[in-house]
């Protein structure tokens, strides 16, 4: 089979290519999946720049990108239940880019019959971090205030419909383009345009100077002091992303000040368990208001598989929003 591997100029990853690799066999926990479509995420850009590492790597397969996946399930392990073959799944996976794929059975969530490959294949990874971040780890209730940065990304999105759809009064979303405002606007959330707009002085003023319950942050560096800045006493950031990079410097005196809960998470340390255990939650949670729309993706592009470096390509440059998809049919 194809897959889409990291390629090197010797002093390390720099683009993808295609490769003819062994087809995986499902081990008795796993299914092995015929992929339809495939999403980027900006962790493989880490990957390219050598900044990303996961423990969920499998050491015995090749080194295979992406992790958003979409397809058709082709065979079974023996002690797989719940899913069978024929069965159109999508999930969050280790080696997405290739033609057939082998995980654990519990990542598997079913694909709505609404949603078409592309569409499929934009959400796992999004729905699994935003819905572990809004409400696993910061806790969200019903009435209160939240603040998204980096908000037009595909995750950036879907957190702002999973806050919706929990019961959020109001949601601020961040963009750097007066373009997107309008794509964040029809979504349901108040757009801060922080090119021209102070963060914490435009949420603190929409809260009558008391600040947001809950931030979920996907840009890190400088900007994660703004976030704390717009968080109300006793409120929570949790720092999901570093768009603009793994350092931050932050007053500490106002973290204290206004007693706020700063929480980084990753799914690169979490192991099968742990994801299996949020997969379930979102089938048995979210999947009835993806199935309905509520909760729905933006797929800015759908390029073809062997396009993959242009889809990477794609994927850097400012303008895009929400997903770019790569086609494997």
């Amino acid at each position: 089979m194809r897959a889409i591997i990291l390629g090197s100029t010797g002093a390390g990853p720099t683009w993808l290519e295609r490769h003819d690799v062994e087809p995986p066999q499902p081990e008795e926990n796993e299914v092995v999946v015929e992929v339809r479509a495939a999403a980027l995420n900006h962790a493989d850009l880490d990957e390219l720049a050598g900044t990303y590492a996961s423990d969920q790597r499998r050491q015995d397969r090749p080194h295979i990108v992406g992790s958003d996946v979409a397809g058709v399930v082709t065979s079974v392990g023996g002690a797989v239940s719940g899913v069978q073959t024929g069965d159109r799944v999508m999930a969050m996976v280790e080696g997405a880019f290739a033609d057939q794929v082998a995980f654990d059975h519990r990542l598997a969530l079913p694909v709505p019959d609404a949603l078409d490959w592309p569409a499929a294949a934009a959400l796992p990874s999004a729905l699994m971090t935003e819905y572990d971040a809004l409400l696993g780890q910061g806790q969200l209730a019903a009435g209160q205030d939240v603040l998204i940065t980096a908000a037009t990304s595909g995750v950036g999105l879907i957190a702002l419909d999973i806050a919706r759809w929990a019961g959020a009064n109001q949601v601020f979303a961040t963009t750097t383009s007066s373009q997107k405002e309008l794509l964040l606007t029809a979504r349901g959330a108040r757009a801060v345009n922080t090119r021209g707009e102070d963060l914490a002085g435009t949420v603190l003023a929409a809260t009558g100077g008391r600040g947001v319950d809950l931030v979920i942050d996907h840009v890190g560096g400088a900007f994660l002091d703004a976030c704390i800045a717009a968080t109300r006493i006793g409120g929570a950031v949790v720092q999901v992303g570093r768009a603009a990079g793994p350092v931050s410097t932050i007053d500490v005196d106002r973290l204290a000040h206004r007693r706020v809960h700063l929480i980084g998470t990753t799914f690169r340390t979490r192991g099968t368990h742990d994801r299996a255990r949020i997969a379930e939650a979102i089938r048995t949670r979210l999947l009835p208001a993806v199935a309905d729309r509520r909760i729905r993706p933006h797929v800015h592009e759908v390029l073809p598989a062997a396009q993959a470096e242009k889809a990477r390509e794609a994927l850097a440059k400012p303008t895009s929003a929400g997903k770019i998809v790569l086609d494997f049919r």
